[in-house]
């Protein structure tokens, strides 16, 4: 190791020292260079054994943490499987070097970013990893709009400064910004930036959006408040022409969040788990955080699907399986595999379902895993007079909150009835739990949530009309609500004259069977 000038790029990094390991190779601060060597001598599979802890794993990166000597760093390391990864590092370099690049650049600038203390090629096999490494901030956590009004006028200050520097990384949200025991922010994961110099106020309002994507208002919610406020006492006030962008960019984010979600059902993400199978084995997709990584869930799916009882239903469609702690639905394998995005499609509305556990498809045909809400249908409990008033009214704002999200985020549902919804008995929250009719359409198209609501009119008459006129009330107070908190306009009179003749209608088809 010797002392060198600049490090590759456009920026110098100080005290740099060159780290040559056979193939692997770095540049690195001075005072971590010898330790980083002996990181190198070893394969990135072989970092954890070295006392390194994995703490995050993506499809594109692995975050490492861990000791270098006497200092505490983070290790980003960026995986080029795909043939356009690599295209794309040849074309602009690897993600390691231009994320130091920028964070070395934003430093240069006067913004608060964690220090860079590295990048280069680490060896994985027979493969060159590129990785970045920073000086951990410690203690430290990740933002949350929780964490009060002083904290949060730091984050509005400091992105307002960003964007009048023009500087506007194209991953900032607030996982990417960690709150120091101070109070202080401190900027992470700069891999893609751009400099724009002044930002419009169409950049701005995109920008804040999607910082603060996690608040239905977004930017506007009044939990970023305080963020908002500060934000804009760093220079012009909120105007009327800011603001409507500020609406419009929430709603352009969450009309492009949702479908891209929903393609996270069928790849390997932090969602998702999709095995390699040998030829002629089923496909299995495994929803993560709801049971899809525990081996014991993972057998009784693979048992239930394939030594299946009676099913409980069975129609034109496949059939529904019910087992102590899951439930089965088969289709064919393009039916099941919408019903499993419509799951993932719901997840990100925030709309009560039941709970996603894996997909198998296999030689045409598709079996879609849920967990099971112990508890009858709606329809079976209103029939059989186990409410009372004060759980009436608990679930019909429950349901008019869940509706109004669903058309919110320009979702459908075609087979919306009490049979097709259920109750937690310990919440009374209401779950949909048959998502067969799930449909995506614009979020600012109204069309089909007349009918939707009507569906649910005649459902409510036809169980005869429990609570009264209170319920339909209490119902479309909650679904008005939920549509203003996402900040969408509500046609309320044009859509209820639709739901009264779309009810008639329903019931009318229905006469002899409605619910």
């Amino acid at each position: 190791m010797v002392p060198q000038g600049p490090s590759p790029g456009n920026l110098p990094l100080p005290q740099s020292v060159n780290v040559v390991r056979g193939k692997a190779s770095a540049w690195a601060e001075a005072g971590v260079a010898e330790a980083l060597g002996r990181l190198l001598d070893h394969d990135v599979t072989g970092w954890e054994d070295l006392g390194f802890l994995r703490i995050k794993e993506r499809s594109v990166r692995s975050v490492l943490r861990g000791q270098l000597g006497a200092v505490a760093v983070h290790i980003k390391v960026f995986r080029a499987d795909k043939l356009s990864d690599r295209a794309r590092d040849a074309l602009r370099g690897p993600r390691g070097e231009r994320e130091l690049q920028n964070l070395l650049r934003a430093q240069g600038l006067g913004l608060p970013t964690v220090q860079a203390l590295g990048a280069g090629m680490a060896k994985d096999g027979d493969q060159l990893r590129s990785f970045v490494m920073t000086r951990t901030v410690a203690p430290a956590e990740p933002f949350q709009f929780a964490m009060g009004e002083a904290v949060q006028g730091r984050v509005g200050a400091l992105l307002r400064r960003m964007h009048d520097l023009g500087v506007l990384p194209g991953d900032l949200h607030p996982g990417n910004l960690l709150i120091d025991e101070n109070g202080a922010p401190w900027l992470l994961d700069l891999t893609s930036v751009r400099h724009a110099g002044d930002a419009s106020l169409t950049a701005r309002a995109k920008a804040l959006a999607f910082f603060c994507h996690e608040l239905d208002g977004g930017a506007q919610d009044p939990a970023a408040k305080a963020l908002l406020t500060s934000y804009c006492r760093s220079g012009n006030t909120l105007d009327a022409a800011f603001r409507r962008e500020l609406t419009f960019a929430t709603r352009r984010w969450r009309a492009e969040a949702l479908p891209a979600f929903g393609r996270r059902s069928t790849r390997s993400c932090r969602h998702t788990e999709v095995p390699d199978r040998r030829r002629g084995e089923p496909r299995w997709h495994w929803h993560l955080g709801t049971g899809g990584e525990d081996p014991a869930v993972r057998d009784a799916c693979a048992n239930l699907a394939a030594n299946p009882p009676a099913p409980q239903k069975s129609g034109r469609r496949g059939g529904v399986w019910i087992a102590a702690d899951l439930v089965m639905k088969v289709r064919q394998a393009g039916a099941a595999k919408k019903l499993w995005r419509a799951s993932y499609w719901l997840a990100f509305a925030q709309v009560a379902t039941a709970a996603p556990v894996a997909l198998r498809t296999f030689r045409g045909e598709g079996s879609v895993f849920y967990r099971r809400i112990a508890n009858e249908s709606l329809a079976h409990e209103l029939a059989t007079g186990r409410l009372d008033g004060a759980a009436v009214m608990a679930a019909a704002r429950s349901l008019g909150n869940h509706v109004g999200r669903l058309h919110a985020h320009g979702l459908r549902n075609r087979d919306l009835k009490f049979d097709n919804l259920v109750r937690d008995p310990a919440t009374n929250e209401i779950h949909l739990v048959d998502l067969d009719g799930i449909l995506r359409k614009s979020a600012t198209d109204v069309r089909g949530a007349g009918a939707d609501l009507g569906r649910l009119l005649a459902a409510f008459r036809g169980a005869g009309s429990p609570g009264g006129p209170a319920t339909i009330r209490t119902f479309l107070r909650a679904w008005q609500r939920a549509h203003r908190q996402l900040q969408q306009q509500s046609a309320l009179r044009k859509l209820l004259r639709r739901a009264e003749q779309r009810a008639g209608e329903w019931a009318e088809a229905h006469r002899d069977h409605a619910n």
